[in-house]
């Protein structure tokens, strides 16, 4: 599958205070690097890394080197339904950057979107949303799901 690992899932491999959901995203990252699946990133991704203190910039940024992922970019199709998902405002008005997410994913192909982000991304009303917009749009419907969802549990 081709997944879309937003800066959410990249970000968790620093946040100590959930071992459990590190375990999780490295189990997620090492099915990439096994090419049980695809990862994919943005520039959104990029630029909010880029926005990060230094110190865990490096430790992101070495995060995404470890893992063979292809960087999509957005295009005037994915500002033009980013611009459709803020009309439906289904996402708070400062969550405009998991839209600028959903979009690029739409046009760019994704099978999934994979997030960390409960609270505006990975979430029965933004699903919804998303799809029902894609769906009058003739978009392909696309997974927004949480890494739990996507490893493979061993026995």
């Amino acid at each position: 599958m081709r997944l879309y690992l937003d800066t959410s899932v990249i970000g968790e491999m620093s946040d100590e205070e959930m071992p459990e959901r590190i375990r999780i995203t490295r189990a997620l990252l090492d099915s990439i690097v096994e090419g049980k699946h695809t990862g994919i990133i943005s520039n959104i991704v990029l630029e909010e890394i880029d926005r990060c203190h230094e110190e865990l910039k490096k430790k992101l940024v070495s995060e995404i080197q470890a893992v063979p992922v292809l960087v999509i970019s957005e295009n005037e199709y994915s500002a033009d339904l980013l611009e459709t998902y803020e009309r439906e405002g289904f996402i708070r008005k400062g969550a405009r950057l998991d839209l600028r997410h959903l979009a690029v994913d739409t046009v760019s192909g994704v099978d999934a979107v994979v997030s960390w982000n409960f609270r505006d991304i990975v979430n029965i009303r933004t699903r919804r949303a998303v799809h029902a917009v894609n769906l009058r749009l003739g978009y392909p419907l696309i997974e927004i799901v949480s890494p739990e969802e996507v490893i493979e549990y061993e026995e």
